[in-house]
């Protein structure tokens, strides 16, 4: 009797053993998506908030059942800020067994990462890169964002149309150039076919310290009535006081590329006044922007930026076309061209024949250390 009650516990043993592996054997495996940005250095905010967002995509589209009953999971490697770390940061995730990457957060790293992902027939999915480099090429680069050509060329129409100033001095970080200069000869062309005159061009480089001092003084000297910065937060933050210091008051101007908390933590009351031509509306009144803010606040413990709501943006639609390829690679650009009825945070968002963004545009203006919408530019959809 004893045997007999030792060989039943041992074939229940092995019958449980038996269904682990057949669990294990039948379980889905997950499918890789790639994210790379600066997460480290003067940056790393914009980065870690792209992140974060679309993370918190990943974790409600698994919750939600995943691709087809397989879970996403987000593979992220630091691109350090420079060409080279994203060449890197693509290799790393691409080894790794990606289907797509998600990244970079500037135009500069993206087109050195675009580099290798070219090279390696994968899919880069950019939420913020807006270099008109890219613009109108088949390849396997596609974005959430507008070009830098729609975004210099609506702010030139904002300032000439609507606040009526006629001379601007244009002052750029050539280190990422790639994003700088397209958006300020977009802006240029649009500007001076308007009437309107560019008095000084200032390029810098913000890998080195620069001294904004003598920058300025030719700015102002060049009797502009405007300044238009295309800089990071911290560099824009730092030509704004020096212009204040300079006791010198024109009308400023900057790109969507400085907003962030360290603007205001570094620019303070200097900045007050100053606009912007933005890609998202971060102060959109709808429910579905409200409800990503409070979950993101409860999941991450501070306010998003647009940087995250792009990001959320990119990776619930990347998992639309996901869908449509049962989570491989194969035709995932095609897929994610069709994908034409696409609601996000912002409202409508889909992509032309090349894989480039048609969406809504925003003035915005810093009131109280805060981008406040101002006007609404509708793009024809």
């Amino acid at each position: 009797m004893a045997k007999m009650t030792q060989k039943f516990h041992l074939a229940i043993v092995c019958l449980m053993v038996l269904l682990v592996c057949l669990s294990s054997c039948m379980k889905k495996p997950p499918i890789h998506i790639g994210l790379a940005a600066q997460l480290t250095g003067k940056q790393a905010d914009l980065g870690i908030q792209l992140r974060n967002g679309v993370q918190l995509a990943v974790d409600e589209i698994n919750a939600s059942g995943g691709i087809n009953g397989r879970n996403l999971e987000l593979l992220v490697e630091d691109d350090l800020g420079t060409p080279q770390g994203a060449k890197d940061a693509q290799n790393k995730l691409i080894d790794k067994g990606v289907v797509a990457i998600i990244g970079h957060f500037t135009s500069a790293q993206t087109l050195a990462g675009y580099e290798v992902a070219h090279e390696r027939g994968v899919l880069l999915f950019s939420a913020t890169a807006s270099t008109s480099l890219m613009t109108g090429i088949e390849d396997l680069f596609y974005r959430t964002v507008s070009s830098t050509d729609a975004l210099g060329s609506g702010l030139a129409t904002y300032i000439i149309e609507d606040r009526n100033i006629n001379t601007i001095a244009i002052i750029y970080d050539e280190d990422n150039n790639s994003y700088s200069e397209p958006l300020a000869n977009s802006f240029t062309d649009t500007y001076r076919k308007s009437g309107g005159i560019i008095t000084h061009v200032e390029k810098f480089s913000s890998s080195q310290d620069a001294d904004f001092s003598q920058s300025v003084a030719k700015m102002k000297n060049s009797l502009a009535d405007a300044v238009l910065i295309i800089a990071s937060p911290y560099d824009t933050a730092l030509i704004a006081q020096t212009i204040f210091l300079q006791d010198w008051a024109p009308a400023l101007f900057t790109s969507s590329w400085a907003q962030s908390e360290t603007l205001f933590e570094t620019g303070g009351k200097t900045l007050e006044g100053m606009e912007t031509i933005a890609g998202f509306d971060v102060n959109d009144q709808n429910p579905e922007l409200d409800e990503f803010k409070q979950k993101y606040e409860q999941v991450f413990g501070n306010h998003p930026i647009f940087s995250a709501m792009e990001g959320y943006e990119t990776m619930h639609m990347l998992a639309i076309a996901l869908q449509k390829t049962n989570g491989s690679a194969e035709n995932l650009g095609e897929e994610l061209i069709s994908v034409q009825d696409y609601i996000g945070l912002n409202g409508p968002v889909k992509l032309d024949a090349y894989g480039d963004a048609v969406r809504n545009l925003a003035i915005q203006k810093v009131i109280n250390r805060t981008f406040v919408t101002i006007k609404k530019l509708e793009i024809a959809q």
